[in-house]
């Protein structure tokens, strides 16, 4: 049966077909629309000609590529034209100054940084060369000027720089205080060769030069010459460069004929056997460098140390040498005031004596007095410290026993060793109180720790005491400062060591002066030593 359809609906019908048509046609090759996007109103007809699905030469950039393209820097960076390695600057960094260098504060030492003053370099050096002290406090006084840091002199000339740090590396080496001198030329860097030379010197007695023979390598223009180079090239294992470099510097007169032969054997042990064991004759001891040193050493023909420079019984402390050469050494250096009293102490327990006297009889008497301060009995303690000062005072030793056992003593020993114990402790700079020692340690004890005018000295003093403690006392007024505070302390410590020859008005000049400079405790301490028998300590 047919349908009717209404001719109203009909048109409405036909409306809406053609409406979804034409909205099927706008969406081609688009995406499909969103109600958000429909509602929002942010519907946009796409392009007349749909882009395609790939980009082929010649046809236009599309434009998402466009859009997505780096742009180009607002200032480019140059492009290099060539591939040259461009030129490279170099300059050198300074150390400064090296004759400010040093291991300790001018505070703790006790020091103005502005000791020189207006002095020069080389007035410095040669005052601080001449001085030979004579007395522990004055001793250890010119190790702190040596040690310090200062300000340089300031009436050095152009050029200068450097001249006074050489001047206390080598009055160090001489004085044998090769540990301080390795630590002061290390704090001024290993960028000089004379620094270099020295510090190489050190480490060949020292035996430990493996690192400076690295920097050698390293900087050959630091060797302090072609024995040390050749050295240090057969320490590394290389011995044909060794060898090669000794060919030359013999045939070009650049090197010592004895140091030349020496090196040879040390490169060529054969040669050394050829000789039907005839031993190289042994040099002065005044010309024996630390490398012939060595060399002999390495050729199985060592020399001894006791002809030798005082620096030169470190070697002795190592330990591929003997315990008695080892004692000797230490003692040696501990008497001239260049050795920790406890390496003496240390080499001294090593083992027991093997025989008797001499140093047997000291080793044996620091092990047992020892031995009864860790057992904390004061009656042993009394009797082996009897027995241990006079041979220790026989030896001239008695600072470097102070310095061990002073701060250990116990009382309650005998009233030989109670007497025995003030007087060690005096040395030592340590006070002396209630009824230990004499009225005449008490005494001293007061001179040298009081800071108010000496008190008199009691009946029975020496001579000296008097006019030692007026020398002491505080000065009235300001006198005027010198222009070189550093020379005139070098003077008044040269004065005040006069009294180790009895010349006591110099030294009683000396001590004021000191007193004047500011060093009053350092003048306290030098006259209570002067005071003391078997303080001062005669050049060893």
């Amino acid at each position: 049966m047919p349908r009717w359809i209404d001719p109203a609906s009909a048109g409405l019908v036909a409306a809406l077909a053609l409406a979804c048509a034409a909205q099927a046609q706008a969406q081609v090759g688009g995406a499909p629309l969103s109600s958000n996007d429909w509602l929002s109103g942010r519907v946009t007809q796409p392009p007349a000609t749909p882009p395609g699905t790939s980009w082929r030469p010649g046809q236009p950039v599309p434009p998402d590529a466009l859009r997505r393209a780096p742009q180009p820097a607002a200032d480019p960076r140059p492009v290099a034209k060539t591939g040259a390695v461009a030129p490279v600057g170099v300059t050198r960094l300074s150390d400064g100054n090296p004759d400010a260098k040093g291991t300790l504060s001018a505070t703790a030492a006790g020091l103005p940084p502005d000791l020189w003053g207006d002095a020069t370099a080389d007035a410095v050096a040669q005052a601080l060369a001449a001085y030979d002290p004579r007395l522990p406090a004055t001793r250890q006084a010119l190790l702190r000027l040596l040690t310090a840091q200062l300000a340089p002199p300031a009436g050095s000339a152009d050029g200068a720089e450097g001249q006074l740090f050489l001047a206390r590396l080598d009055r160090l080496i001489a004085l044998g205080q090769l540990p301080a001198a390795r630590a002061l030329a290390q704090a001024a860097g290993a960028g000089n060769a004379d620094i270099v030379r020295r510090s190489f010197d050190v480490a060949l007695i020292t035996g430990d030069e493996g690192a400076l023979c690295e920097t050698i390598g390293h900087r050959p223009g630091l060797s302090p010459g072609f024995g040390a180079r050749i050295y240090c090239l057969a320490q590394a294992g290389d011995w044909p460069a060794a060898a090669l470099t000794l060919h030359g510097a013999q045939a070009g007169g650049l090197i010592p004929d004895p140091t030349a032969a020496l090196l040879r054997d040390f490169l060529d042990d054969g040669a050394v056997d050829a000789a039907d064991g005839a031993d190289i004759a042994p040099p002065a001891p005044a010309a024996v460098t630390p490398l012939d040193f060595r060399l002999h050493e390495a050729i199985g023909q060592p020399l001894a140390t006791t002809d030798l420079a005082l620096g030169f019984a470190h070697a002795d402390l190592r330990p591929n040498g003997g315990w008695k050469a080892r004692v000797e050494a230490a003692e040696r250096l501990a008497r001239a005031g260049a050795l920790d009293p406890a390496t003496l102490a240390q080499a001294y327990g090593e083992q027991a004596p093997a025989a008797s006297g001499g140093v047997w009889d000291r080793a044996r008497a620091w092990q047992d007095l020892d031995r009864a301060l860790v057992a904390d009995d004061a009656a042993a303690t009394g009797d082996a410290l009897t027995r241990a000062a006079r041979l220790f005072a026989d030896a001239r030793l008695t600072p470097t026993l102070a310095a061990m056992v002073a701060a250990r003593l116990p009382s309650g020993m005998t009233p030989e060793a109670q007497a025995i114990a003030a007087r060690l402790r005096l040395v030592a700079g340590l006070p002396v109180t209630g009824s230990d020692g004499s009225d005449m340690d008490r005494w001293l004890s007061a001179l040298a720790h009081s800071t108010d005018a000496p008190p008199p000295p009691p009946p029975g003093a020496p001579p000296a005491a008097a006019a030692y403690a007026a020398a002491l006392a505080p000065p009235q007024g300001d006198a005027p400062a010198p222009s070189s505070r550093g020379l005139e302390m070098i003077a008044a410590l040269a004065d005040v060591d006069a009294g180790v020859a009895g010349d006591q008005a110099r030294t009683a000049a000396g001590l004021a002066r000191l007193v004047a400079l500011g060093q009053a405790p350092l003048a306290r301490q030098a006259a209570v030593e002067l005071l003391l028998p078997d303080a001062a300590s005669p050049r060893p």
